[in-house]
């Protein structure tokens, strides 16, 4: 194990997703390991709440805008009281707040980049990721590539760190795989699949409820579930109506118990047509040894090799994405063969312990160096 370190970790979002959950893991993660680890957050934030709930101290800082002198003094004052060592930042307005308060302040800072939408390569964005940081660690290796290419970064400055799965919570031999169906008086025997994703556009929950009607002229007993919140929410209920899956699509809205939903899927689908770095839930369906039918998107071809570890098929395609689903349900032991694969891959390369260790190297390596230099090597 590091030296003990001062981590803090900034984050101006106020919702609830793959990114906040990443964030809200590993400061977990560095608490148990001996660090302090602490949390930069506006008032209201759901990640905030959460982690001050989990006994990490947060900091309440109003986050309105880019560059708000304000907040920017704020911060810097509290990374010098604390003598914190490192200032990790996630979203554009804290990246922004927080690689200026880290700067006055002579805190080395990390940029994480969770997505692979195309990053701007004016100025003003690049400057995100070359004055106001000194490292940049990314949640997949095709978002690494992305950032290098389009901001013409140092290859060495820029890591791809995957978000870790908990794999004593993700145990296929802990699920009762009839935990769904029981709650949701399904027959046994009715094919289940299912997503598990926030409600926003680019998960493409239109695009499953298209392939879920072709599903549905061969298997007609099939049933499905969402799992997640968000802001397209209506707009997918309005899908299902259009489509007539009222009898076939249940809600689950945001759930806990992620790992026994997992466990009672048959497939485990993930359609998204844009944005994605390595998907928690796949990693998690991974992990419980499900079939996983998904979107050649982002970093998701990482983990999800075609006939290895589940189907990739191509982004916005509802018959490609239909055709998999039926291959999938049509041969269960294959899907069992594939989820096995996935669950020894997660275990070796995409645990919770596995990233904790990477980024504790990775600060440990940035705390020893000199203020404001950029730093080379590998984690």
């Amino acid at each position: 194990m590091a030296d003990p370190l001062v981590i803090f970790h900034s984050e101006s979002s106020m919702g609830w997703g793959g990114q906040e959950i990443r964030v809200f893991s590993e400061l977990g993660w560095l608490k148990r390991h001996g660090h302090t680890a602490a949390l930069l957050a506006p008032p209201g934030s759901h990640l905030g709440e959460r982690a001050e709930r989990a006994g990490i101290p947060v900091a309440w800082v109003p986050m309105p805008h880019a560059l708000d002198p304000v907040a920017i003094f704020r911060i810097a004052r509290r990374l010098r009281r604390q003598r914190a060592q490192i200032l990790v930042t996630h979203s554009s307005v804290d990246a922004w707040i927080g690689g200026a308060a880290a700067r006055l302040a002579g805190v080395p800072v990390v940029r994480m980049r969770h997505l692979s939408v195309p990053v701007q390569s004016n100025p003003l964005s690049r400057a995100v990721y070359t004055r106001m940081c000194d490292m940049i660690v990314t949640t997949g290796e095709a978002i690494r590539r992305l950032l290098i290419q389009r901001l013409q970064l140092s290859p060495s400055k820029v890591f791809s760190i995957p978000t870790g799965v908990d794999l004593d919570v993700f145990r296929p031999d802990r699920i009762d795989p009839r935990y769904l169906r029981k709650e949701l008086r399904f027959e046994a025997k009715a094919p289940l699949v299912g997503m598990v994703a926030v409600l926003r556009s680019w998960k493409g929950h239109l695009v499953f409820l298209q392939a879920l009607r072709e599903v549905q002229e061969h298997r007609p007993d099939v049933q499905a579930v969402l799992v997640g919140e968000g802001p397209f929410r209506e707009v997918i209920q309005d899908g299902v109506r259009s489509h007539g899956l009222e009898a076939t699509v249940r809600f689950l809205g945001h759930r806990e118990d992620v790992a026994e939903i997992l466990g009672g899927l048959d497939v485990v689908v993930s359609a998204s047509t844009a944005a994605e770095g390595i998907p928690q839930a796949l990693l998690q369906a991974l992990a419980m040894g499900r079939a996983v039918v998904a979107t050649d998107v982002g970093g998701i071809p990482e983990i999800i090799r075609h006939g290895e570890t589940g189907w990739l098929v191509p982004p916005g395609e509802p018959a490609g994405l239909a055709k998999a689903i039926l291959e999938a349900l049509a041969d269960p032991v294959r899907g069992r063969q594939m989820g096995a694969l996935g669950r020894t891959i997660v275990e070796t390369e995409y645990s919770l312990e596995r990233m904790g260790e990477r980024m504790e190297r990775l600060y440990a390596k940035l705390a020893s160096a000199r203020r404001g230099k950029f730093l080379t090597g590998g984690t």
